[in-house]
C-alpha cells in the first residue's frame, strides 16, 4: 500500500528507531512520504542509520510532555504513527515509572498534542499483553486483565486513545500487535536469537516447546498499519488485533529453523524460566480485522522465517 500519494502534508513517527518503526519509516520514504521521526538524543539509530538522509529527526521523549507537544507544534503532522514503545522482553523492562511514563503518560501526552491540531490518521500499535491470560483466540471485545505493568501501560494508552477517537470524533486507531517478527528484531526476541544461535551452532536456552505464539511477519504488521492509516477517518476510536490469527508452539518454529539453517545447535528445554505471560493458548481471533480491513496476511510463519534467515546470513542481524 502505498501513503505518499494520500498525504499534503508531514507525516511524524514515533519509535522510528525500533523494531517495527524502522520498517514503517522505510516504507514511507520508498513511497515518497516526508517523514518526521521522532527520536530521544540518546537512541540507537542503526535499524536507520543508511536512510537518515531520507527523513527529518526529531528529538522529543515520551516521558517529557512539553517535548512532545513542542515536535507536534513544529511539525504540524497530517497523520501520526505512534509505535514509541518501553518494552518488555523475556519478563525484563525498564523501571516501573519509565513503563508508566512513556507507555501510558506517554500516549496521553501525545494524544493531547495531536488533538489540539488537525490530523488526517493516528494509528498507535498496543500489545496482545493488554488482554491477560485466555484459554482461547482473543477477540477486541472481550474484558482485558493484564498480569503485569507493560500490559497495564499499553492498556491505558490504548484505552485513552480509543476514548478520544469516540468522543471527540478524531481519526484514532489501536492495532493490538501480537508477535511480529523479521529482520532488525531485538536481539533477546525469541526468532532473533533461534536464528543467530543456529547459524552459529551455539547451544539454544529456552522454556517449552509448547508455549505458543501468534506471530505475524514485520511486513504484513506495515502493511496492516498503513490501511489502518488510510481508515481511521471511517472507523474512529476502534481496536483491532493484528496478528496471523494462527497459534504456533515455539517448538515447531525453531524445529523449523534448525530445518532451514541445517543447523546441529542443542535445543536446551527447560533451561530459561517462563515468564508470567507464557502460555500454550495466545492466538488473535481475527475476525473483526478481517471484516474492517482489505489486508490479509501476505506470508505465512515458514516464507517469513525464509525471509528473515536469508537477511541474516546477508547482513546478520
Amino acid at each position: 500500500m502505498t501513503l505518499s500519494s494520500k498525504l499534503d502534508g508531514p507525516v511524524l513517527i514515533t519509535g522510528a528507531s525500533g523494531f517495527v518503526g524502522s520498517h514503517v519509516v522505510r516504507k514511507l520514504v520508498s513511497d515518497g512520504a516526508r517523514v518526521h521521526a521522532l527520536v530521544r538524543k540518546t537512541s540507537n539509530l542503526w535499524r536507520i542509520q543508511d536512510i537518515l538522509h531520507d527523513i527529518t529527526l526529531e528529538y522529543a521523549d515520551l516521558a517529557d510532555s512539553e517535548s512532545i507537544a513542542q515536535a507536534i507544534t513544529k511539525v504540524k503532522p497530517k497523520g501520526i504513527f505512534h509505535l514509541g514503545v518501553s518494552n518488555v522482553v523475556s519478563g525484563l523492562g525498564a523501571k516501573n515509572e519509565t513503563i508508566i511514563q512513556t507507555n501510558a503518560l506517554g500516549t496521553v501526552a501525545l494524544l493531547d498534542a495531536a488533538s489540539a491540531a488537525s490530523f488526517d490518521f493516528f494509528v498507535m500499535t498496543g500489545s496482545f499483553l493488554e488482554y491477560g491470560f485466555k484459554d482461547h483466540p482473543v477477540r477486541e471485545d472481550e474484558l482485558c486483565e493484564p498480569g503485569e505493568l507493560y500490559g497495564v501501560s499499553k492498556l491505558a494508552g490504548t484505552l485513552y486513545g480509543a476514548a478520544l477517537g469516540r468522543s471527540q470524533k478524531k481519526p484514532i486507531v489501536a492495532l493490538r500487535l501480537f508477535t511480529p517478527y523479521g529482520p532488525f528484531n531485538e536481539p533477546q526476541r525469541l526468532t532473533h536469537q533461534v536464528i543467530a544461535s543456529a547459524l552459529h551452532v551455539a547451544p539454544i536456552a529456552l522454556t517449552s516447546p509448547t508455549i505458543s505464539r501468534d506471530f505475524i511477519f514485520v511486513d504484513d504488521a506495515v502493511e496492516l498499519i498503513l490501511e489502518a492509516s488510510q481508515k481511521a477517518g471511517e472507523y474512529r476510536g476502534e481496536i483491532f488485533n493484528a496478528g496471523s490469527g494462527v497459534r504456533t508452539p515455539i517448538g515447531d518454529a525453531v524445529s523449523y529453523i534448525l530445518e532451514q539453517t541445517s543447523s546441529k545447535s542443542e535445543v536446551k528445554w527447560g533451561s530459561f524460566r517462563s515468564v508470567s505471560y507464557d502460555s500454550d493458548t495466545w492466538q488473535a481471533d481475527m475476525t473483526k480485522t478481517f471484516s474492517h480491513f482489505s489486508w490479509r496476511p501476505k506470508y505465512s510463519l515458514h516464507e517469513g522465517l525464509d525471509k528473515t534467515i536469508e537477511h541474516f546470513r546477508k547482513y546478520g542481524c
